[in-house]
Order: structure tokens, then C-alpha cells, then sequence
């Protein structure tokens, strides 16, 4: 989600060397295949420290990795696959499958899983994910985050609160934690760091869903546009027109949400354990984290299941294949939950102390049986990347209301 870089693991003589008069390269070094990787992360270079001991299990394959800002990787992967310039390989969300699948720009795995003698090690909740509900499976298990709420340590004690378990206690939380610190008449430290750009419908649903409306029903039908939804949804707005949220809401994204906590203009933060390392770099033991406040139907917990896919145009499909393997491989699959704040899902990984005895990743496993995916259909990749944030804006700045947002929300799913 920063600032983009581009790093080759294992750099042939080739590529050091431009000049047109130089001769030869060895053979060895011209015959060495590349693959290329694209993918997002919170913490720069995670991916480059976690897959560096690439190069000693495939000295022969190179192994580019290509990290794409967050804000603009959805479209930029869109683009690639209507010009058919993908990658190799590269990472995707599971609610992306379906349009990905309708562009062609996905290969089957089943044949490689099926072959792949240590495919037991990732849970079948983790297949399941990866399949999305296709009649193949277009996608290789990646990673696991699952929401939590920070909490600033300090202005909890300061306030006499004790950290929200409910929703109304959430919201008193909101309100009691929103100050004029200065005596100046202006507020300047917020309740609830909230994010209405892009990525936001994460926390929304975290704190709405819980009042037992869902996406869709039983039955495949949207349920959205209930009257204990419009309710629920009213509450969440009214954190922004309270003034419990800072003023910047409406456009703040992932960054400015942490800036925001980090800088302690916000008491409270809904994201995952990505962010905890740089969030700890910053505020040291002043931050504590928590599960999601329950609502009268208990918790709903957003997670974000994230996978591989492989491009079919790919023109170095074994070693692909092997770098899928690699990278959820004890080893890698560990360092690349160290690095880049990650669950961990891959046995014997999840049993490890350095995961289970850490706070914030114990916090994302506690509560894993209430734990949701969103809906894999073909509606919810625009859903989830135009329509939600657009609408959730306008309702922030009072051009429409609840009842209406709701509605818009409820048949731009539907496909109407």
C-alpha cells in the first residue's frame, strides 16, 4: 500500500549489465527463467525478507517480486488481464475470483493440489476460500487477517473506561473519548479512527452485521435492506456526524486511519494484525487489542482470506507451481507471517509460540468460530471496490440517508 518498489531476488549478469558492446553472457545465466509475482503489503520489503532463501532451494529460477500500492492494484491487476500482460503470479482477494474467471485470466489448480503431497497442511476452511464457490479451484491459499479493535491504553485509563464488549458500549466509547485536550474549542483527539474510502466496508460490516442482518440469505437472496440494518447503519454514520470521527473521514484509507491512531488524533482503530508491528513501533504498550464489540446477534468478525492465482499465460508454469508450494512451505509460510503480520494457517506453523503467545496474534485466533468471509459473487468485486465506498460518502455527508444507502447498497449486490 506504499510507496512502489520492485526487487529481484536473484539478479542475473544480464540484468546488471546494459551497455550493448558487452559480449557474451554465460549460458547458464541467459538460460534461467523468471517468474514474476505481483502483490500488495502494509509493511514494506515483508515479502522480499520472508521469500529470500528462494534463490538457495531454486538457483535456477529468478524471482521477481513486484509490490503494487493497495489504492490502485485492483484496477492495475484488471488492466493487465484485458491487455494480457499478467504476471505469473499474483496475489488476489477471494470476492475477485469470479470476475478474474469471466476475463479468463485465471488457471486451474486442481490438478497441482491434488498432486501436492504436503496439501493437507492448509486447512480445508483455507481450500474452501480458495475455490469461491467455482466448480474448479482457480486459487492457491496465501494468508489469513482477521479485524480486531485497537485501543489506546492510555486514553481508556485516563477516560475510566474499560474497553467496549458491546455495541452500546462502543459508542459511549466513542463519544467519551472524543476531547477538546487543549481548551482551544476545537476537538482534536477522536473516538474512532473510521475509514470511508476504499477498504472501509471491512470495519462497517464488523460494526453493523452484528445486529443479525447478513448479505445475502439462505436462499442465494440479498438480504441486506432490512429495518434492523437501516438502524444499525444509522449508528455507524452517526460515529461521523457526531463528531466522534475526524472531518476527514469520508476520504480516509488505510493510511490515514493508522496516521491518525498512530499520532494519537484517534482512541480507537478496527483493522488486523498487519498493522501491529508498526503501530507497536510507534506506541510501544500504549495500545491494547480486543474482538469486535458483540450486537444482539453476537459478533461478526470480517476476515480477509488472501490467494495466489496463476496466471494461464504464464510462460514458466512449473516453476510457478513451485513457487506456490515454496511459498506455503513451513518455513517461508513462517517468516512471511513474522514479516508482514499475518495469521498463521499452515501446520506445524499454528502451533508455534511465537504466534500463539503474542497478543495480537492471539487476538485474531481467539474468536476464529466467528470469523465471516464475504460473499463470493459476481457483483461483490465492484460491490466491495466502487459502489460501498461512493455511497457510504454520500451519506456521510448528508446526501442521502440510511434507509437510502442501504437500498443502493442492497440492489447494486443483487446486480439490479
Amino acid at each position: 500500500m506504499k510507496k512502489r518498489w520492485k526487487k529481484l531476488l536473484s539478479v542475473t549478469l544480464s540484468a546488471c549489465m546494459a551497455m550493448p558492446f558487452i559480449s557474451a553472457v554465460p549460458a547458464a545465466a541467459e538460460s534461467k527463467k523468471t517468474i514474476r509475482v505481483w502483490y500488495w503489503e502494509d509493511n514494506d520489503g515483508s515479502y522480499e525478507e520472508a521469500y529470500s532463501t528462494w534463490s538457495e532451494q531454486y538457483p535456477d529460477v529468478n524471482l521477481e517480486l513486484e509490490a503494487i500500492p493497495w489504492n490502485s492494484y485492483h484496477d492495475t491487476l484488471i488492466a493487465a488481464a484485458a491487455s494480457g500482460d499478467l504476471p505469473d503470479v499474483y496475489k488476489i482477494q477471494p470476492t475477485w475470483i469470479p470476475e478474474l474467471v469471466s476475463l479468463g485470466a485465471v488457471e486451474g489448480l486442481d490438478e497441482y493440489i491434488d498432486s501436492w503431497e504436503d496439501k493437507d497442511t492448509i486447512p480445508e476452511s483455507m481450500w474452501e476460500s480458495a475455490r469461491a464457490g467455482q466448480e474448479e479451484t482457480y486459487a492457491w491459499p496465501h494468508s489469513l487477517v482477521v479485524l480486531y479493535l485497537y485501543c489506546r491504553k492510555s486514553y481508556f485509563e485516563e477516560a475510566g473506561l474499560e474497553y467496549p464488549e458491546t455495541m452500546d458500549e462502543f459508542y459511549e466509547a466513542c463519544e467519551k473519548l472524543t476531547k477538546d485536550t487543549d481548551g482551544d474549542g476545537a476537538t482534536d483527539v477522536y473516538g474512532f479512527s473510521m475509514r470511508g474510502a476504499r477498504g472501509g466496508h471491512f470495519m462497517w460490516a464488523g460494526l453493523t452485521l452484528n445486529s443479525g442482518t447478513d448479505f445475502f440469505d439462505s436462499e442465494g437472496n440479498v438480504a441486506l435492506n432490512t429495518p434492523e440494518m437501516v438502524e444499525a447503519n444509522q449508528k455507524y454514520l452517526d460515529i461521523y456526524l457526531n463528531g466522534w470521527a475526524p472531518k476527514t473521514a469520508p476520504t480516509d484509507g488505510y493510511t490515514e486511519i493508522v496516521q491518525n491512531f498512530e499520532s494519537g488524533v484517534t482512541a480507537m482503530l478496527i483493522h488486523h494484525l498487519n498493522s501491529a508491528k508498526e503501530i507497536t513501533e510507534v506506541l510501544g504498550d500504549d495500545v491494547d487489542v480486543v474482538a469486535l464489540p458483540e450486537g444482539d446477534a453476537g459478533r461478526y468478525l470480517p476476515s480477509e482470506p488472501c490467494h495466489w492465482a496463476l496466471s494461464p499465460n504464464s510462460e514458466n508454469k512449473e516453476e510457478a507451481v513451485n513457487f506456490l508450494k515454496y511459498s506455503t512451505g513451513e518455513e517461508a509460510h513462517k517468516a512471511l507471517c513474522k514479516s508482514a503480520g499475518l495469521v498463521p494457517f499452515v501446520s506445524p506453523v499454528t502451533e508455534d509460540p511465537e504466534f500463539t503467545e503474542d497478543k495480537f496474534c492471539a487476538a485474531s485466533m481467539e474468536y476464529l468460530d466467528d470469523v465471516k468471509t464475504f460473499p463470493v459473487v459476481n457483483t461483490f468485486g465492484d460491490w466491495s471496490e466502487t459502489v460501498w465506498p461512493q455511497t457510504m460518502q454520500r451519506a456521510m455527508m448528508g446526501e442521502i440517508d440510511s434507509a437510502e444507502m442501504i437500498e443502493i447498497l442492497a440492489d447494486n449486490l443483487a446486480g439490479e
